[in-house]
């Protein structure tokens, strides 16, 4: 390595070597090198040593001619000066660039964080995290989601606990989101986005969360069947579906054909709260109401044209059946406590009731009791089946009786 005073004329004529790499050092900068390649690249690198820190340090600085010998004496010479105090610069720019890219990326106010909270960890942690945005964006965001987030107190999430509370009236819900904003904000202090969770000492309100018990009576259910029959795919056969099997609404809007095995539907683990494969015998009814839909892509239920996309217009859904059905203070998941609640009015074994509706089980009945129940449950589901259809034939024969009688007390009349 040849050791010389470089000048901008002796950079500029150096020729590459015929092999190899030709190392020239800068006798007026220590540690300063200028190197040339054989296809004729040429770039800068600075030697340093860092008081305090054994080792010699290489950094590249660049390419020449785009850094000039001055642009290079420069460099070095900041590198040397703060080597000569214990600071290896190099080191502590990258650490300062890296913090700064760090922080630019750091969600600025609190409706950030829990779209980011949304996207990075419940989409890929959560079965139901559309029910953790939905909340998110009808309780939290118009309340603390403008603030800044390292301006946020405990006094905030308090005060939006109590509005919901005591101006919107709600009850369960307020834990649910007190729950949610208390895990986000936990994720938040994990990344360093926040140094502490403003919402960790707030307390659950002590309102008690009263389970629903609501069951859907024999006129109300053939009401909702016969609302259901105004209405076009994939409404219609949607709804009726979850009457025939009591599966969950989201496993039902969810559905594919890629599940559906003839006569039997085989929901998967990753798509039930179970967390294990469920086996759905399907009723004669199920299974006609299926085979005349149209398949023109993976979802069973879609308003996309290709099928691409579950149907998700459960909300409006419910809006219409409340007006045709005239049925009122009812929720879809009231369906399912509604077959639950017929199976046993037909005499069906609680414990196949709960293999129909792939309620959780115990760790040694999960271990070692395997049978699958299929038998039972496709005996319960076909009597249910005929339970609904004669309900439904049923009310069709009293709505003709009633006709003629009061076709017949005009003629009297």
């Amino acid at each position: 390595m040849a050791r010389v005073r470089l000048t901008d004329r002796l950079l500029q004529t150096t020729k590459p070597p015929e092999s190899g790499r030709l190392e020239l050092t800068d006798e007026a900068s220590p540690g300063l090198e200028f190197r040339v390649t054989a296809n004729g690249a040429k770039s800068w690198r600075l030697n340093y040593r860092v008081k305090g820190l054994a080792g010699l340090r290489r950094i590249t600085i660049g390419p020449y001619p785009s850094i000039s010998l001055s642009d290079a004496r420069k460099r070095a010479r900041s590198v040397y000066d703060a080597a000569k105090h214990g600071i290896d610069l190099p080191v502590q720019e990258r650490r300062e660039a890296e913090e700064a890219t760090r922080s630019e990326r750091r969600p600025k106010t609190v409706a950030d964080l829990l779209r980011r909270y949304v996207e990075e960890h419940c989409k890929a942690n959560q079965r139901r995290w559309e029910q953790t945005e939905r909340l998110f964006k009808a309780h939290v965001e118009p309340s603390i989601g403008p603030k800044e987030l390292g301006e946020v107190r405990r006094a905030d999430v308090v005060e939006l606990l109590d509005d919901l509370q005591n101006r919107k009236g709600l009850n369960a819900q307020v834990n649910r989101v007190r729950s949610q904003v208390l895990a986000a904000f936990n994720w938040a202090v994990e990344r360093d986005f926040l140094d502490a969770n403003p919402a960790a000492s707030v307390k659950k309100r002590k309102k008690i969360e009263v389970p629903r018990a609501r069951v859907l009576d024999d006129v109300e259910l053939v009401a909702i069947w016969r609302a259901a029959d105004s209405l076009s795919y994939p409404s219609n056969q949607l709804i009726k579906l979850l009457i025939l099997t009591g599966q969950r609404r989201d496993e039902v809007r969810c559905l594919s054909w890629a599940e559906i095995r003839a006569d039997i539907w085989i929901l998967p683990g990753d798509r039930n709260k179970g967390r294990r494969d469920h086996e759905i015998p399907l009723p004669a009814a199920a299974v006609d109401l299926l085979k005349a839909l149209p398949h023109v892509g993976p979802f069973v239920f879609s308003c996309d044209s290709k099928g691409a996309k579950p149907y998700a217009g459960m909300k409006r859904l419910k809006e219409i059946l409340d007006r045709e059905s005239g049925v009122r203070d009812w929720t879809i998941h009231d369906i399912r406590r509604t077959v639950a609640t017929g199976l046993g009015r037909l005499g069906i074994q609680q414990d196949v009731i709960e293999r129909v509706l792939n309620h959780g089980r115990g760790i040694l009945e999960k271990t070692y009791n395997v049978h699958q129940y299929r038998d039972e449950k496709r005996a319960s589901l076909d009597a249910w089946a005929r339970h609904i259809d004669h309900l439904v034939a049923s009310e069709a024969e009293n709505v003709v009786a009633l006709t003629k009688r009061h076709q017949s007390g005009g003629d009297a009349a």
